[in-house]
C-alpha cells in the first residue's frame, strides 16, 4: 500500500553537478558522466502527453560497473514519484517540490527473471547507456495539469472533471509546473552518493533461484566508496 508524502528539492545552481566538488567528502570511485535530455524541449497544458526525458550514463572506469537502481535517480520512471529529480523554477531561482509516494514493499530480490532484475544496470568503459520516461505522472500515463489544478489536490476524468480521489499536490515531472515559466533539470545528488555498486556485471550478482544469501543487501556491494557523478542539467519550457 502507498501513501503521499512530500519533501523539498534543493536548489542547484550549476549547469553541471559534480559530487567531486563537495570539499569534504571522503575518496571517491570511478567517474560516471550523465547526460539529462528532452525530445523536445517545450511543453503545452494542451498537449495530451508529457515530454520524454532521457538519461545518458556513461561509465569512465577501466571495468564493468553494476548497479541497483530501484526507485533512485537511475530508474527514471520510479525516480518521478522519489524525489528522484531536482527541478528548479529559473524564472524565480526557487526550487520545485516533488512527489514522494512512500512504498512499502518485501526484502528486494537478486534473482533473474524477478521483479527486481529489470533494477540491475550494468554500465561498460565508455558505453553509453540510455534511459528514458515519459516526464509525467506514470511515466505518461496521464495527461499533465498546470500547478494551479494539481495544487487542489483531487484527480480529474477525461472530460477534466474533478473526482473525489486524492492525488499528489506536488509536481510530478512537468504535471504541476507553472505555466509561462523555464526550469532546469536535473538528479538528486545526495541519491546517488547512496548507489550501492559493483565492479562486476549483473550476470555476477543475479542468481537463478531463490536460496539463502539471494537478496539485494546480501551481495557484498561497495558501500564505502561512492561513484563520482557528473551530471548535466536540461532545460523546459513551459508554454501554457
Amino acid at each position: 500500500m502507498a501513501s503521499l508524502g512530500e519533501d523539498r528539492s534543493e536548489l542547484q545552481t550549476e549547469t553541471e553537478t559534480h559530487l567531486s566538488d563537495q570539499p569534504t567528502q571522503s575518496a571517491r570511485g570511478p567517474r560516471v558522466d550523465i547526460q539529462i535530455s528532452f525530445d523536445r524541449q517545450t511543453h503545452s497544458y494542451s498537449q495530451a502527453e508529457p515530454p520524454r526525458i532521457f538519461i545518458t550514463i556513461t561509465s569512465r572506469a577501466q571495468h564493468p560497473i553494476t548497479l541497483y537502481t530501484w526507485r533512485g535517480p537511475l530508474d527514471p520512471k520510479g525516480a518521478l514519484s522519489n524525489n528522484g529529480y531536482i527541478i528548479t523554477d529559473l524564472t524565480t531561482g526557487n526550487p520545485v517540490r516533488t512527489t514522494r509516494i512512500m512504498v512499502n514493499r518485501g526484502p528486494q530480490l537478486r534473482v533473474r527473471g524477478s521483479s527486481d532484475d529489470p533494477f540491475f544496470l550494468t554500465l561498460q568503459p565508455n558505453d553509453p547507456v540510455q534511459l528514458s520516461t515519459g516526464f509525467g505522472r506514470g511515466g505518461g500515463s496521464f495527461k499533465p495539469d498546470p500547478r494551479a489544478v494539481v495544487e487542489r489536490g483531487w484527480e480529474r476524468d477525461e472530460n477534466g472533471n474533478e473526482r473525489k480521489i486524492r492525488r499528489s499536490t506536488q509536481a510530478t515531472g512537468v504535471d504541476g509546473l507553472e505555466p509561462g515559466h523555464t526550469y532546469s533539470v536535473g538528479l538528486d545528488m545526495e541519491a546517488l552518493e547512496r548507489y550501492r555498486w559493483a565492479p562486476v556485471t549483473r550476470d555476477e550478482i543475479l542468481v537463478d533461484y531463490w536460496r539463502e544469501g539471494s537478496y539485494v543487501l546480501d551481495y557484498p556491494w561497495n558501500t564505502e566508496t561512492p561513484l563520482d557523478f557528473r551530471v548535466r542539467d536540461a532545460t523546459m519550457q513551459v508554454l501554457d
